[in-house]
């Protein structure tokens, strides 16, 4: 790897952690959000509510989990590379 490539991925990778984080964290309102907008404005059974619920924030879970795995492996890359600089 050259060295902008170098000094890049571990901001990149960091960024990409944090926003993984963060919507793990969000994802029951956001998923609730989702739900309520995906309605517009009409009802439904609970059974239906729950099920929009469960899906848009396992939805949400999962997209933030995969930012999070891959923003992490990214920082671990980085740290080899800088590890194996420093020999």
């Amino acid at each position: 790897m050259d060295k902008l490539k170098l000094q890049i991925l571990p901001k990149v990778s960091l960024i990409t952690f944090i926003a993984g984080l963060v919507i793990i964290i969000s994802s029951p309102g956001w998923g609730s959000l989702a739900a309520s907008a995906s309605l517009g404005g009409g009802s439904t059974s609970p059974e239906g509510w729950a099920n929009l619920l469960q899906g848009y924030t396992n939805s949400f879970t999962i997209i933030g989990a995969v930012l999070l795995f891959l923003g992490g492996l990214g920082c671990l890359i980085s740290i080899i590379f800088f590890e194996m600089q420093k020999q």
